[in-house]
């Protein structure tokens, strides 16, 4: 009799647990939650090809025109961009824009003229631009030669909360230059100063995380100028 009791109390413990083992859920593991979707703008690109500020040695003749010649531009890959959009510029006019999803293009232009170019990134998230970059095509100038785009550098002093700007301008000719200076907090203009001939302006108070651009003309005696723009964020 003890016997029947026991293997009952058995029956019943062996039950519970199995009961137990299933009543955990409704039906197993949950699956890991679905990750974020990622909202970040693209990196900023950089330019390799045309070297800046320097005459362009990289480039194709154009068979049916002497007066043309097919220009390579490079640049670096930018994380989070899924296509690249290119722009050269002639002083302040477009003359070529393209969309590409690789690293390299090339483009037909004139020949003995001075262009500046920049990358923007692109994703559905927004637009990056990139820094302002020039080069002069091969052969003899039509009058004069534009300048170079002007290469602008920025450095923080986060102990004074100052950064600097300067910049360094060339043309191929030689010739004297001059600056318009823009430059924009937040896309609200702080400082704007015109025919500069020094290649600094006083410092200027900064703010953490605010995004600035700087944009420089340079202006020769002969009236050809060209743009150069660089935006970034304060430290």
């Amino acid at each position: 009799m003890k016997t029947m009791k026991s293997i009952a109390q058995m029956i019943c413990f062996c039950m519970t647990l199995i009961l137990c083992s299933c009543g955990g859920g409704s039906g197993g593991e949950q699956p890991p939650p679905e990750p974020e979707p990622s909202n970040d703008l693209p990196l900023k690109v950089t330019g390799t090809l045309p070297v800046n500020g320097e005459p362009c040695s990289d480039y194709e003749e154009v068979p049916s025109d002497d007066s043309m010649v097919l220009i390579a531009f490079n640049w670096n890959e930018a994380q989070f961009a899924d296509n690249y959009e290119l722009a050269v510029m002639e002083g302040s006019s477009e003359v070529f824009s393209n969309m590409y999803s690789n690293l390299e293009a090339q483009v037909e232009l004139q020949r003995g003229k001075t262009y500046t170019w920049s990358v923007t990134a692109i994703n559905e998230f927004g637009k990056t631009p990139g820094n302002t970059y020039s080069f002069t095509t091969p052969g003899i100038p039509v009058g004069n030669y534009a300048p170079y785009a002007a290469e602008i550098s920025v450095a923080f002093n986060t102990e004074t909360m100052e950064m600097s700007i300067s910049w360094v301008g060339s043309d191929e000719d030689d010739d004297a230059l001059t600056y318009d200076i823009k430059i924009l907090e937040n896309e609200n203009i702080i400082l704007e100063e015109t025919g500069v001939d020094a290649n600094i302006v006083d410092p200027i108070q900064f703010i953490d995380g605010v995004d600035y651009s700087v944009e420089i003309i340079s202006k020769d005696t002969s009236g050809n100028f060209s743009i150069s723009t660089r935006s970034f964020k304060a430290p």
